[in-house]
């Protein structure tokens, strides 16, 4: 029986807020196979709490995987607020202290284009602005815990999630927002 070896890569860094922007190696480019690169996140204020938002998200989904964790200790499961493969990740992500280490596990085979991650610092107790859906109308202004957000379609378009979010008790948003698609196919007439 063939045994093989392969190289592992590291990378990462250590970050710290206000804010920055930060991308997988090579984005937007297929990262590299066989990578372990650790990002831990400091607010400078250890008062804050750190949100990320990803602008770009794509791993090989089911053998690469990017875990993200609250606070210094990289790797423990016990820390763990999510674990992303494939294309789908919530809007936002929010971490219970001052600190959010991510952790890119890739195998050794084919990858993908990897992703881009925005952070920033903000108040503890707080799951950040998710934002308002293209073509949708937010009520409610409130990200603190226990806070709500309800949302509904201009006219003409169709909600497709959940109408109402809460503010949870560990600073994520009960779901992502809702998207607004539009109920009509529109036809356009040429006349000669």
């Amino acid at each position: 029986m063939a045994s093989f070896l392969f190289a592992v890569k590291t990378c990462g860094s250590n970050l710290q807020g206000p804010g920055g922007t930060f991308t997988s190696p090579n984005f937007p480019f297929q990262y590299d196979s066989n990578a372990q690169c650790v990002w831990v996140i400091t607010a400078i204020n250890a008062n804050k709490v750190i949100q990320i938002n990803f602008e770009e998200f794509d791993l090989e989904i089911g053998y690469d995987t990017l875990t993200i964790g609250d606070g210094g200790e990289v790797g423990d499961p016990k820390t763990v607020l999510q674990v992303l493969t494939g294309s789908f990740v919530p809007d936002l992500i929010v971490s219970m202290s001052n600190q959010m280490w991510l952790h890119l596990q890739t195998d050794e085979s084919v990858g993908s284009i990897g992703f881009k991650v925005n952070y920033k610092e903000i108040e503890k107790e707080s799951c950040g602005d998710p934002g308002t859906p293209l073509y949708g109308i937010r009520e409610g202004d409130g990200f603190s815990n226990r806070d709500v957000l309800r949302f509904e379609c201009q006219f003409g378009f169709e909600l497709i999630g959940e109408k109402s979010i809460i503010c949870q008790e560990n600073n994520q948003w009960s779901a992502n927002i809702p998207i607004c698609i539009c109920m009509y196919h529109i036809f356009s007439y040429y006349y000669f």
